[in-house]
C-alpha cells in the first residue's frame, strides 16, 4: 500500500511538472505573438491593437530617456505625428514570473516623426507584461539605442 502511495505521488508531481512546463511555453509563445502583434499594429497605424496590448498604466521610455503614457503614445499613433514604415522585432527572450513576465529582445525599425523621417534604428528594449484578468498586458516598455 505504501509504495502504490509513493507511486501516484511520484507521478502526481512529475505530471504537475509537465504541465508547469507547457504552461510556461504556452505563456513564452503568446507574449512572443503579442510582440510581433505589437509590430504590425505600429506598421499600420492600428491604436485598436495596441489599446488591447497596453496596460491602462502602460509606461513608455524611449533611448532619449523621455516617458510617454498609453494616452500619448495612442495620440501620437492616431494623429499621426509617428508613422511607422517598418517595426520588427527578433532575439527575443522571455523570462516568465508567475503572473509577470519580461520580454527582452532587439527591435529594428524606420518611422517618421513629426513629419521628420529618421533613418533605420534599432534598439535593444526590454518589456515588463502583467497577467491581467487572465490576459497578458503590456505595462512598461523600455529601449535603449545599438550603435
Amino acid at each position: 500500500m505504501r509504495i502504490t502511495a509513493c507511486s501516484v505521488l511520484g507521478l502526481l508531481i512529475v505530471l504537475g511538472g509537465a504541465f508547469a512546463q507547457q504552461k510556461s511555453t504556452g505563456d513564452e509563445a503568446a507574449l512572443k505573438a503579442i510582440e510581433l502583434k505589437w509590430d504590425a499594429a505600429n506598421v499600420k497605424g492600428d491604436t485598436a491593437t495596441l489599446t488591447t496590448i497596453f496596460a491602462d498604466t502602460f509606461i513608455s521610455t524611449n533611448a532619449e530617456g523621455k516617458t510617454r503614457t498609453k494616452a500619448e503614445v495612442l495620440a501620437e499613433v492616431r494623429s499621426g505625428d509617428i508613422k511607422y514604415e517598418t517595426s520588427k522585432v527578433d532575439d527575443m527572450k522571455v523570462y516568465l514570473y508567475g503572473d509577470a513576465a519580461v520580454v527582452n529582445g532587439r527591435w529594428a525599425g524606420k518611422f517618421t516623426e513629426k513629419g521628420k523621417p529618421t533613418t533605420t534604428t534599432t534598439e535593444r528594449f526590454t518589456d515588463t507584461y502583467v497577467r491581467q484578468n487572465g490576459q497578458w498586458k503590456c505595462v512598461a516598455s523600455q529601449g535603449s539605442t545599438i550603435k
